[in-house]
């Protein structure tokens, strides 16, 4: 008998939601949802598509009430092509959930689509499942827009949850059956970030919410701990990567934190930083703790465009300054940057090379610019005619690395100096060969040297694998 007919039997059955992804890489927001479900005593299950022998078989037997997509920009025809096929084998409902959804809610016109979840979403899935479950109707859960009857119902947003303690913390063995996932265990002590730079949809996010609620808001440092503890016992992690937007957001919170995890932790960790918010006692606090590893955006080296355009706030003397202090504590350094930015030459890609190579940097990580429709730096890309008249979100690719869709005479010369990057930032002597590369038609072995160096960093940054790489590699290919 199916669930359906089970329920319709009387018989009292859980709702089973199934997560649906083709990423190798453990979402935190799913496994917060999926923590928050099974408490309440739904089952959850996550399904990769290039982790299953035969996915489409695995899901079917799961038999699922519910398909769910964590759904970004660039992903997003993929997943509808996925949730289209899908819920035909199983006849189950689709949510869309994540960035794309939230910002681009219209995608739930999709006959394939039937719920989307805008904003957090731990509230309204647990209603979805308990409405499932009980077969009572669902028209009002907040944060949701429903498909019904041939319209759509558009409910408004909950106030975000102030309390962060009072959700229980991602559930670590939702990924368990994929073994090369474990040994890259990402945590975050809190959510929101309070700066609006113009490529980022972060702006869009605190319109959305306001009068809802704090968007910054921060677990509890014993929280926090307890939930490490549990980590490192479920399996013996030696790492520690606080993927939080700004780690060192709460200057308090951080005093508090820090001595706890070196006394009760004490492992080495990575996290991110803003350079606006250093300080010589913070990196110190840092490095007593057990920070091996600090990134931070550089974005672009051109200080004018980087706060003109990009409006990161951010001069080249603050850059200095806060490698000077990592360099001093002996913490390594990471930056993030962009090419094919709005009006970019070679020339002026280069100005981020340097400023990278004049920090020392240890580990540059480079990304092609996306212009994410709806944020100001994409507005700004139309009103300067560098977008092609049919730009849409269909335009943009899952993978940050293989191509920039902003009208430029030298954008394939861009394009391949993103390739080079890392080599260009660490090998000065390399500079006049490279800046011949670039001008060459040699897509293949560029991504070769690009796959290499990017493996490096990764397994260096995060003390991974090489399998957990290679596999991420293979497994993930629309993505790197």
């Amino acid at each position: 008998l199916s669930l359906h007919n089970l329920r319709n039997l009387g018989v009292n059955i859980v709702a089973r939601i199934a997560f649906i992804q083709n990423f190798w890489f453990e979402f935190l927001g799913i496994m917060y949802i999926s923590s928050f479900l099974k408490e309440r005593g739904h089952q959850c299950e996550v399904f990769i598509e290039s982790g299953e022998r035969n996915f489409f078989q695995s899901v079917k037997r799961y038999k699922p009430d519910l398909l769910g997509f964590y759904t970004t920009t660039g992903a997003h025809l993929w997943v509808l092509k996925r949730a289209e096929e899908l819920k035909k084998i199983t006849g189950a409902k689709v949510i869309l959930g994540g960035p794309h959804p939230t910002f681009f809610p219209q995608i739930i016109e999709h006959p394939a689509v039937d719920f989307i979840c805008r904003g957090e979403g731990e509230y309204a899935m647990l209603e979805l499942a308990e409405c499932l479950n009980k077969k009572i109707p669902y028209d009002g859960i907040k944060n949701l827009w429903i498909k019904k009857d041939g319209r759509i119902i558009k409910n408004e947003l909950r106030p975000l949850i102030n309390d962060l303690d009072s959700i229980h913390p991602p559930d670590r063995t939702l990924y368990s059956k994929y073994p090369s996932l474990k040994d890259n265990l990402s945590v975050l002590t809190g959510r929101g970030c309070p700066f609006n730079c113009s490529f980022c949809f972060n702006r869009s996010y605190i319109r959305l919410y306001k009068g809802k609620g704090k968007t910054i808001r921060r677990h509890s440092p014993r929280f926090v701990i307890n939930e490490l503890k549990k980590i490192i016992k479920l399996y013996n992690t030696k790492f520690i990567r606080f993927d939080d937007e700004v780690f060192i957001l709460n200057k308090k919170w951080l005093e508090e934190f820090l001595p706890l995890f070196k006394k009760e932790i004490n492992l080495p960790f990575t996290c991110l930083l803003q350079v606006r918010l250093i300080d010589e006692k913070t990196v110190e606090m840092l490095k007593e703790s057990g920070c091996k590893l600090a990134y931070f955006g550089i974005e672009t080296g051109n200080e004018e465009f980087r706060n003109r355009i990009l409006n990161k706030n951010v001069r080249n003397d603050e850059i200095f300054y806060t490698a000077n202090l990592l360099k001093k504590v002996g913490i390594k350094i990471g930056t993030y940057n962009m090419l094919g930015l709005p009006g970019e030459d070679v020339d002026k890609a280069f100005e981020t090379v340097y400023i990278n190579r004049e920090i020392e940097v240890d580990y540059p990580w480079c990304s092609l610019y996306q212009p994410y429709p709806s944020t100001e730096l994409e507005k700004y890309c139309k009103e300067k005619g560098l977008l092609s008249a049919n730009y849409n979100f269909d335009s943009i690719s899952p993978s940050f690395f293989k191509r920039s869709v902003v009208e430029n005479k030298e954008r394939k010369e861009l394009e391949r100096l993103q390739k080079l990057f890392y080599l260009a930032v660490k090998h000065k002597k390399l500079e006049p060969l490279i800046r011949i590369l670039i001008k060459l038609p040699i897509t293949s072995l560029l991504d070769i040297i690009f796959y290499v160096t990017y493996a490096y960093r990764y397994i260096k940054t995060y003390k991974v694998s090489l399998w957990r790489v290679i596999m991420t590699g293979i497994k993930s290919r629309e993505y790197v």
